[in-house]
């Protein structure tokens, strides 16, 4: 009957997971932690693993847990907004936009069986954060105005903007050009991205001794992605047909994670743990948007843990884990600077479509920018009695994002840094658990002014996006 439960809820869980939008944007748009407990305390567990979401953080932490099953779902509430101001180039201002879709569950899931010396075990667990949806287009609103006309009547009649500057040079700008620029359907009046992520982690833990183990994860990763909107940057790529409103496209990758747990005192736990890069297929519908053809790996991270228990009430847990979000090019590639962004309207204007360097596409196409990222989490359980324990936590990250990366980042404004946690569980028996975990991620925003130099000199917009989260978490946790 439990191993019924087991597959039942295993189904379900990686069935829902799929299907779930996912619009984390925390330490970058890796989630600050993993299972209920965990999040409770910031994410900190390399050292402390409490339920069968272990290996989420630490495979080896599997070992420690005992049989069980759990599994639960995060109510996640993002706010985001951002602006561009495109007036000094003739375009106009937006004013500040708060992105739609502001409320998403998702769920994740584990089990845990221990046969001696060896559990064997899987966590099911969600990532994501390039999440946007403004009912307004940010990019072609701003910039649109500033393209202008040539001096022909279906334009105006009268040379103005970008295209009445090159004109007044002694260049042209073929009527065709613009009017295809003009008819773009992809210029709709919204904008917006997802990316969803799910890594199932089928798991082998097994004890070195009584205190110590090792552990390792296969990395399952699936991930789904659309964008719409982005017509005004088709130009800009070496695939135009695909970049943007082409639905959702998914890939899959496999990846492996590793780790040790040690108990080296009565009251002193040491974890490390590496995962891999998750080597995921291309999202073929938008090669032309991602560098690379569309390549968009998962990556890897590691990092190391302590848990120090003063009483046998409390344990105070403390990681530090390195994202190296750089070894992504599609996520890595910087964006374009103010020089190369006129220089690419101008040539676009002049031929119909770019070809210098930083073409969207390419192997050295313009991405988001992110840089890694070293996050510290700290965290508290106290075992008030049998019926309630009770977690509070901190989690600080770096930003990903310089703020002269802010233009692409309208998609993905994942700069928040500081959270804050709460959490507790409630034993109505000795074989069950109900858990509950909040987070609040502390507002943060940044602006950018996007200034032109030499031949480009007076020319500039500016950019400022900015968020913050609430999360509410509950699940349940069943031992047997």
């Amino acid at each position: 009957m439990v191993r019924t439960f087991k597959a039942s809820l295993v189904s379900f869980a990686v069935a829902a997971a799929l299907a779930a939008p996912a619009a984390y944007a925390t330490n970058g748009y890796f989630k600050i932690g993993y299972g209920t407990k965990n999040r409770g305390m910031a994410g900190a567990g390399i050292a402390y693993s409490q339920d069968s979401l272990a290996p989420a953080t630490n495979p080896s932490g599997l070992s420690f847990v005992g049989n069980r099953v759990d599994f639960g779902v995060e109510l996640f509430s993002p706010k985001r907004e951002a602006q561009l101001d495109a007036s000094a180039i003739g375009g106009t201002d937006t004013g500040k936009v708060d992105s739609g879709a502001t409320l998403f569950a998702i769920p994740h899931a584990g089990f845990a069986m221990d046969m001696g010396n060896i559990t064997a075990g899987m966590s099911i667990t969600a990532n994501g954060g390039m999440n946007t949806r403004y009912n307004s287009n940010l990019f072609t609103d701003a910039f649109a105005p500033a393209i202008g006309c040539n001096g022909a009547a279906f334009c105006g009649g009268a040379p103005s903007g970008f295209a009445g500057m090159i004109v007044g040079m002694g260049g042209t700008v073929p009527d065709a050009v613009l009017q295809g620029i003009g008819s773009n359907p992809n210029l709709n009046p919204s904008l917006g991205v997802n990316l969803s992520q799910v890594i199932i982690a089928p798991t082998v833990s097994t004890k070195l001794s009584e205190n110590h183990s090792v552990g390792g994860s296969l990395l399952i990763g699936y991930q789904r992605f659309r964008a719409y909107g982005l017509g005004l940057f088709q130009p800009l790529s070496s695939d135009p047909n695909s970049v943007t409103n082409n639905g959702d496209d998914d890939a899959w990758g496999a990846g492996l994670r590793v780790g040790w747990t040690g108990k080296v005192t009565d009251s002193l736990t040491l974890g490390a743990q590496a995962s891999s890069k998750i080597y995921m297929q291309k999202f073929s519908d938008y090669e032309g948007l991602f560098a690379e053809q569309g390549d968009f790996d998962i990556p890897a991270q590691f990092g190391v843990g302590l848990a120090f228990t003063p009483t046998d009430k409390t344990t105070i847990a403390v990681d530090v884990q390195h994202i190296m979000y750089g070894d992504v090019d599609s996520i890595a590639n910087d964006g374009p600077t103010a020089d190369e962004f006129f220089g690419a309207l101008t040539e676009v204007l002049q031929s119909g479509a770019y070809t210098g360097a930083g073409r969207l596409g390419d192997d050295d196409g313009w991405g988001f920018g992110w840089d890694d990222i070293t996050v510290i989490k700290v965290g508290v359980n106290h075992r008030y009695n049998e019926k309630w324990t009770f977690r509070g936590g901190i989690n600080y990250g770096e930003n990903p994002i310089d703020d002269d990366q802010n233009l692409f980042n309208i998609l993905a404004p994942g700069v928040v840094q500081t959270h804050v946690t709460a959490g507790f569980t409630y034993h109505p028996s000795r074989y069950q658990e109900l858990s509950v975990s909040y987070m609040h991620a502390l507002d943060n925003d940044q602006d950018h002014t996007f200034a032109g130099t030499g031949g480009f000199a007076g020319f500039s917009y500016d950019t400022e996006i900015g968020m913050y989260q609430n999360a509410l978490e509950i699940s349940y946790g069943m031992k047997f």
